[in-house]
């Protein structure tokens, strides 16, 4: 049960990166959601659930819905960011992941994630203006703002929940305990029937 689980919160991960082209911001966050839904499962698994530890992740994943709405409402209605520059925001990220190897800081995820969204703009309106793509990179430093505040909220989840969620308890069973062997030879003793000791040999 337990590895199902941790298969479930690798998916969520994948979701937060994956799903941030969708246009309904539940789908974007759905990836909290099953998050949230692994650690209650785990934990109505206890005697006593850390009610602590729910109310927690659970303002975790408020925080990253509504970074994520913030961050998508400034780039449709603001900026307006074509779904080319969304896509290449997403790629580029994922290369800015790997370079980090080579860079251990947040500076290759960020430009490769502005590289990708000015890329993705140019593809899908053309280098017309330098203003557009200014406007471009802006709405795409928003999209990178939800995506990246959205999935450090649910590493930080996945933190809380490994560190804090405890061992599940499974029910207690009942131990059946084996009788001895010689239980079946020996005879009942009743009041008043025990069988005196042998007499032994004292000397007279």
């Amino acid at each position: 049960m337990i590895y199902l689980l941790y298969l479930i919160l690798i998916a969520s991960l994948v979701c937060l990166t994956l799903f941030q082209t969708s246009r309904s911001i539940y789908v974007r966050s759905l990836g909290l959601f099953m998050i949230l839904g692994v650690a209650l499962i785990h934990q109505f698994q206890h005697d006593l659930p850390n009610l602590g530890l729910i109310v927690v992740m659970g303002l975790m994943l408020v925080l990253g819905f509504a970074s994520d709405y913030y961050a998508a409402s400034l780039r449709t209605w603001n900026f307006r960011v074509s779904d080319q520059a969304i896509w290449g925001l997403v790629i580029g990220g994922f290369v800015g992941i790997f370079m980090m190897v080579l860079f251990p800081t947040m500076l290759p995820f960020l430009l490769g994630s502005l590289l990708g969204a000015m890329i993705g703009e140019g593809r899908a309106r053309g280098f017309r203006s330098a203003s557009q793509l200014t406007k471009a990179t802006l709405g795409a430093f928003a999209g990178v703002f939800g995506m990246s505040t959205k999935l450090l909220l649910g590493i930080e989840m996945i933190y809380w929940f490994l560190n804090f969620s405890g061992p599940a308890q499974p029910a207690p069973t009942l131990e059946r305990v084996p009788a001895r062997p010689e239980a079946a030879h020996e005879m009942p003793v009743r009041p008043g029937n025990e069988v005196p000791a042998p007499l032994t040999d004292s000397g007279f």
